[in-house]
C-alpha cells in the first residue's frame, strides 16, 4: 500500500513537471519524500557499484532504494505521457487561459517555498532573493520564443530541465519555456519522436546524476540561501508567462484567464493541504 501512495505522489510530480508551474521537486518536498529522493539518486554511483559487487542485483536494488524509485518513476512517466497532449491542445486553442493557469500555479507555490525559512536568516540573506529576481527577469527578457531543436540543444535542454525539476521551487518545464523548447519537446513526446525522446532522456540522466550530488551538498550547507535564490528566480521569471500579452491571439474572454489563474492558485493550496493531511496520518 505504501508503494501505491508513492505512485500517486509520482503522478502528482509528473503533472507538475509537464506544466511550467509547481516543480516536481516542490511536490516531492511538500509530500515528504524529497530527502529520500535525493538520497536514492545520490546512491546511484560508487555506492551502488559496491553493493552490486557484494550482493549482486539484490544488493544493487536495495542500495538505490529500487522499489521507491520504480513506483515514483512509474507515476511520473504515466502522468507526463497522458498530459502532454492535453497541454498542447490548450496552448493551441486557449493560450492565454493556459498561461493564466500556469501563472496561478507559480504564484501559489512561492509561499510554500518560503514557509520554512527562519525570519532571522531571511533578513541576513534577503539580497539573494533580489539577485534571484534579477536573474529570472533577465532570462525572461532574453530568452527566445522558439528555439531550433537540434539534438545537441535537446540534450542541453534535458540536462538543464531535470536539474530544475528536482529543485523544490523551479519548474523544469518552466526552464524549457525560457529556453524556447517547451512546445517542441511536448510535440516530440506526443508524436513519439524517439530520436528527440532518447536524446532528451540522455541529457536528463546525465544532468540528474551530476546535479543531484551538488544539490544535496548545497542544501546541506546553505539551505536558506538556496531557497531564497530559487524563490527570487521564480518571481523574476513570472514576466515570461504573464497571460495578458498582446501577442496572444486567442478570442477567449479575459474572465476565463482570470478564473484559470485563481484555479491554479487553489490547486496549489489544495495540494499543500493534502500533503499536510498525509504527513499527519
Amino acid at each position: 500500500m505504501k508503494h501505491f501512495w508513492i505512485l500517486l505522489k509520482g503522478l502528482a510530480m509528473g503533472a507538475a513537471d509537464v506544466v511550467p508551474g509547481v516543480s516536481g521537486g516542490t511536490v516531492a518536498y511538500i509530500t515528504g519524500i524529497y530527502q529520500r529522493l535525493l538520497d536514492a539518486i545520490h546512491a546511484v554511483g560508487p555506492e551502488a557499484l559496491k553493493a552490486f559487487k557484494a550482493d549482486g542485483i539484490k544488493g544493487l536494488w536495495r542500495a538505490v532504494d529500487g522499489p521507491f524509485l520504480l513506483a515514483l518513476g512509474s507515476g511520473i512517466a504515466l502522468s507526463i505521457l497522458s498530459l502532454s497532449k492535453l497541454v498542447l491542445w490548450g496552448l493551441e486553442h486557449y493560450e492565454p487561459v493556459v498561461w493564466g493557469f500556469f501563472f496561478g500555479l507559480i504564484v501559489g507555490s512561492i509561499p510554500l517555498i518560503l514557509r520554512d525559512v527562519p525570519k532571522k536568516s531571511m533578513v541576513k540573506t534577503f539580497p539573494l532573493l533580489l539577485i534571484g529576481v534579477a536573474i529570472g527577469a533577465v532570462l525572461s527578457f532574453l530568452s527566445p520564443t522558439q528555439a531550433s531543436l537540434t539534438l545537441p540543444y535537446i540534450f542541453f535542454s534535458g540536462a538543464l530541465a531535470i536539474c530544475a525539476m528536482i529543485l523544490p521551487g523551479i519548474s523544469g518545464s518552466f526552464i524549457l519555456v525560457l529556453l524556447g523548447a517547451y512546445e517542441g519537446i511536448l510535440e516530440g513526446l506526443h508524436a513519439r519522436d524517439w530520436a528527440l525522446i532518447v536524446t532528451f532522456m540522455a541529457g536528463a540522466g546525465i544532468g540528474l546524476l551530476s546535479f543531484a550530488r551538488l544539490l544535496r551538498w548545497l542544501f546541506a550547507r546553505f539551505p536558506t540561501a538556496m531557497v531564497l535564490t530559487m524563490a527570487g528566480f521564480i518571481i523574476g521569471s513570472l514576466v515570461k508567462i504573464w497571460p495578458f500579452q498582446s501577442e496572444y491571439t486567442s478570442t477567449a474572454s479575459p474572465l476565463w484567464t482570470v478564473l484559470a489563474m485563481v484555479l491554479g492558485w487553489v490547486l496549489v493550496f489544495g495540494l499543500n493541504r493534502w500533503a499536510k493531511t498525509l504527513n499527519a496520518s
